[in-house]
């Protein structure tokens, strides 16, 4: 069995385990909407990753041919044993994440995209695969200069996602859990009450808590919040944001090119 199949069915598995949590132990117990949500979020995520298939791989294995036969990249040169190494990759790459993440929030331009995935105001574990197709072509556009100047290998980035996908999943889901539960989890992972106020509307909120999989990157970095800002917390990016924009797959594509609604809020 492949990596790509376990990466796969691992993401089935897990996304249909929150799926049918969400329904018994809601966080958010009001929502409606659930199943046309969440099937409008998984189409976007299934077709992006067509794309990326078709447009991305071939140019992150040239990379990685490229990068091997000239033994170009950290890892090449460091003497370290495959297990090693696979955590050294990790965190590297977990790093990465956080600052590319950072990065969409504070640059204007990768923000027009990445807001596709902060307009929703449903949020649960669709969420997680709901972000724009350019973004997610920036985005793996931006592993090439990783995997020449480390060394990393595609086998390296799938093992991340197959480590890093529940996670993520977990942490967009509106499944409740005991804070006690969370506040022990948040020391190592990323959680879902860390990643809900991420989601706010309140744009205090929303620049913190950039974490994929590692806690530890926001604390390092002073981005780490553990308690709301606002009184009456909401998720999404407020009224501006209208349904037509965030509610349907033609207006989340149209999304970064409309002429309104391109400050941060």
């Amino acid at each position: 069995m492949t990596l790509e199949t376990i990466k796969f069915f691992l993401v089935i598995g897990i996304f249909s385990l929150l799926y049918f949590s969400e329904q018994l132990f809601p966080y958010f117990a009001s929502r409606k909407h659930h199943l046309s949500h969440s099937l409008r979020n998984i189409a976007l995520g299934l077709f992006n990753a067509i794309i990326s298939l078709m447009l991305l791989f071939t140019l992150l294995e040239s990379a990685e041919h490229w990068a091997d036969i000239r033994q170009f990249g950290l890892l090449h040169h460091l003497e370290l044993n495959t297990s090693v190494s696979i955590v050294v990759a990790l965190i590297i790459i977990d790093l990465w994440q956080y600052l590319w993440h950072r990065m969409n929030h504070q640059i204007p331009v990768l923000w027009r995209f990445h807001r596709a995935h902060h307009c929703d105001s449903e949020m649960d574990a669709s969420s997680a695969v709901r972000f724009h197709t350019g973004e997610i072509l920036l985005s793996g556009l931006t592993r090439i200069p990783l995997i020449l100047v480390f060394g990393l290998s595609i086998e390296h980035l799938i093992i991340y996602e197959i480590v890093a996908l529940p996670v993520i999943l977990f942490h967009h889901s509106n499944l409740r859990i005991p804070a006690s539960l969370d506040r022990v989890l948040r020391y190592i992972v990323v959680t879902p009450h860390m990643h809900r106020l991420h989601h706010s509307d309140r744009q205090q909120e929303t620049d913190s808590n950039y974490g994929s999989l590692f806690s530890v990157w926001d604390r390092l970095f002073y981005s780490f919040q553990s308690q709301p800002l606002s009184e009456h917390f909401k998720l999404g990016l407020g009224p501006a944001y209208s349904e037509p924009d965030c509610n349907s797959l033609g207006g989340l594509f149209a999304l970064p090119f409309a002429e309104k609604n391109h400050t941060r809020r």
